[in-house]
């Protein structure tokens, strides 16, 4: 790293200089990210849409332009690399600005996008090393690679602290004050402009990019790996081992928690191999040999019992996305364990580039793990309503009451599941070829196991807006605002009708105090409030152009009740019970 070898301030300026050359669209982006971020902090404002387009490319553009530039450097046509940045820079920008007119991702969107900015971190490590025989470059590469990427952390946090502590210096000592819009200036300066920077300049260039000799290992290092990390894998494995001896003495089948245990396990065992692999190369080293040579095939029980154990998770509660990424991730790590046993541990690049290449391939596309599950679970809906004659969908709030009613507890309690699966995870959109918006799901809770029956628990959901109460001004045609919090049931002051409306009285005992300083009003007198049991399914759902939920307001004709916050329950035995908070507004 030659930016530490000759610590200076001319080395330093000609280092940076040459590393803006390599790395021209990354550094323009990151400036542009952080004016960005610095007009936001200063008090600018844009819509959300624009908001999420002006800080997810700049920020995810900055590390494509690394990956491309590590790629394309090694091109021996100069024009074939500037075509191959050009295009995919272009295809991300039109992908940015595709994703930035959603209010909110869905569940798929939030998966695809998440495994394709992890994919593009995983490239910077492994583009450039995708030929025969360059595992011991890319070990080195990606070892100072790491170096640096823990270097520009330090440097910026460290500059970031001390940074804030002299701005609040100056006030303690000498009383300037300093505005909020500083401290959030220097966090921004340091951590996305600074620290990126020195991340840059420190990776690996040019000889230094294609070391093919192992280079010396570290007496300390390798004693550290040998008697505390190998001694606590074992550990770790060895209770594994003894864990699965007792399910089959006593033939049980495994808990759900195993397989994050096996998977804690599988990622110690591919750090150990990383971490030793330029001893796998000298000579000698028989015991990291030995131990890793055959950790592989001790690993294999391990994951049959984590297979064992997501089988038996997908037979008894069926599939949601986590269990099949669980299920997709075991299958790799037999995969894994296999080629390490057939290759004798000679090649590591490989492993995170198949565990990139099968992440984006499960997360991005109609074949995705979110859409698959989707799609099977409104295909398992189908099939039960149609198996118990329902003929016409979607169905209403009162036909899917009493549908549940009708059939086998066991598939109401079931469906209701994956239905209410479903509208929580992909959106009310996912079930609106199955059930109308008056449809509540989420209905259904167990009594201890599933065979001991089902009741029925209607909760109808809630609503909350908590920076409403803050920016809110009397409405012309009224004199007073309360605030107003209250907890009712069915004898205190609300009545379902038709298991849709319900009446709200809001009576003086309810008033927190007057928003205005006014006096409380004489008397006893009742604010009585209709309002509708669908009107509160879709409240968090509801936006407006600026992305801010909508507020939840009610209107008698005399007075006006608009809450900041709603629950609202029933229970099997139609007793309510609604909590609120707000303000409540009179003439």
């Amino acid at each position: 790293m030659a930016l530490f070898k000759n610590f200076s301030l001319s080395a330093w300026i000609k280092q940076f200089g040459r590393s803006c050359r390599r790395f021209p669209v990354s550094v323009l982006l990151l400036v542009f990210l952080t004016c960005f971020v610095l007009f936001l902090i200063h008090g600018g404002k844009v819509t959300d849409k624009w908001q999420f387009f002006y800080i997810f490319y700049p920020a995810t553009g900055a590390v494509l332009g690394v990956s491309l530039q590590l790629l394309t450097e090694d091109f021996k046509r100069r024009s074939v690399a500037v075509l191959t940045q050009v295009l995919v820079h272009a295809a991300w920008l039109g992908i940015s600005f595709y994703l930035g007119q959603f209010d909110r991702f869905s569940l798929p969107q939030f998966d695809a996008v998440t495994a394709t900015v992890v994919t593009m971190v995983l490239s910077v490590f492994l583009l450039s090393f995708y030929r025969k025989g360059d595992d011991v470059p890319f070990w080195y590469f990606s070892l100072q690679t790491m170096v640096a990427i823990i270097a520009g952390l330090f440097v910026g946090g460290v500059l970031t602290l001390g940074l804030i502590l002299f701005a609040q210096s100056l006030e303690w000592l000498f009383d300037v004050q300093v505005s909020d819009s500083v401290f959030g200036s220097i966090p921004t300066v340091c951590m996305l402009l600074l620290a990126p920077l020195l991340f840059m300049n420190l990776i690996p260039a040019g000889e230094e990019k294609r070391v093919r000799e192992v280079q010396s290992y570290s007496g300390f290092f390798k004693g550290v790996v040998q008697y505390l990390f190998i001694p606590l894998l074992l550990l770790y494995m060895a209770t594994l081992y003894i864990y699965a001896a007792k399910i089959l003495f006593s033939w049980q089948l495994p808990v759900g928690w195993v397989s994050y245990l096996v998977t804690a396990s599988m990622v110690g065992l591919v750090i150990l191999l990383y971490l030793t692999y330029p001893l796998q190369l000298e000579q000698g080293n028989s015991f990291f040999k030995t131990v890793t040579r055959w950790l592989p095939l001790a690993m294999l029980p391990l994951l049959a019992l984590m297979t064992v154990a997501i089988g038996r998770r997908l037979s008894d509660y069926g599939i949601t996305v986590s269990r099949l990424y669980l299920a997709v991730f075991n299958l790799w790590c037999y995969v894994v364990c296999i080629g390490l046993l057939i290759t004798r541990n000679k090649r590591i690049w490989w492993i995170p580039a198949s565990f990139a290449a099968v992440l984006f391939l499960i997360s991005v596309g109609p074949q995705s793990i979110p859409n698959i599950t989707q799609r099977e679970l409104q295909s398992e809906a189908r099939k039960a309503f149609a198996a118990s004659g329902v003929k016409q969908l979607p169905l209403t709030g009162d036909q899917y009451e009493k549908w549940l009613d009708s059939v086998d507890t066991t598939v109401a309690a079931s469906i209701d599941g994956k239905l209410d699966y479903l509208q929580r995870d992909f959106g009310y959109n996912s079930t609106s070829d199955l059930l109308a918006k008056d449809a509540i799901t989420g209905n259904l809770t167990k009594q201890g196991s599933l065979h001991d029956g089902v009741s029925f628990s209607r909760g109808y959901g809630g609503y909350h807006n908590n920076d409403l109460i803050n920016n809110v001004t009397i409405p012309q045609g009224y004199s007073r605002m309360y605030y107003v919090g209250f907890n009712l049931d069915k004898t205190t002051g609300t009545v379902m009708d038709n298991g849709d409306k319900v009446i709200i009285v809001i009576s003086p005992s309810h008033l927190r105090g007057s928003a205005d300083e006014a006096t409380l009003p004489g008397g006893n007198p009742e604010y009585r409030f209709e309002i509708k049991v669908s009107q509160f399914v879709e409240r968090d759902w509801e936006r407006n152009t600026e992305g801010d939920v909508e507020p939840l307001i009610v209107d008698n004709g005399k007075e006006l009740l608009m809450f900041n916050q709603f629950s609202f329950w029933v229970n099997q035995d139609k007793n309510i019970l609604i909590g609120g908070q707000g303000i409540l507004f009179t003439k």
